[in-house]
């Protein structure tokens, strides 16, 4: 499964990683009217983060990582400004819808 990243896009503290977790699991939709809905399960011990993260709701970064078939890299970030997050604690599950999806392939950036 591709990584699934949350930052804060202000002081980047990473709340979210599944390749730190391997038990997060996600799905991803696209949405009728453009954008996407990010649905992720969640282990029990990451309540303090989600606590965090609502915090920041309005000022996150949320990226999936894809290694293509030709060994490079495609991000997609999600924007998520309007703050539409959302978290069930009961069922330890995130939703996260994006207005707009951008796909780029960080080896097109030099540094």
């Amino acid at each position: 499964m591709a990584r699934f990243l949350i930052k804060h896009a202000v002081g980047g503290r990473t709340f979210v990683d599944s390749d730190a977790n391997p038990q997060i699991q996600y799905e991803l939709k696209a949405q009728d009217k453009g954008g996407s809905l990010i649905t992720a399960h969640l282990p029990a011990e990451m309540a303090k983060e989600m606590a965090e993260l609502l915090k920041w709701k309005q000022e996150l970064n949320v990226f999936i990582f894809d290694d293509l078939d030709d060994g490079r890299q495609q991000k997609t970030w999600f924007y998520t400004g309007d703050g539409d997050v959302h978290y069930n604690k009961a069922e330890r599950i995130l939703r996260i819808r994006s207005s707009h999806d951008i796909h780029y392939l960080p080896s097109n950036y030099p540094e």
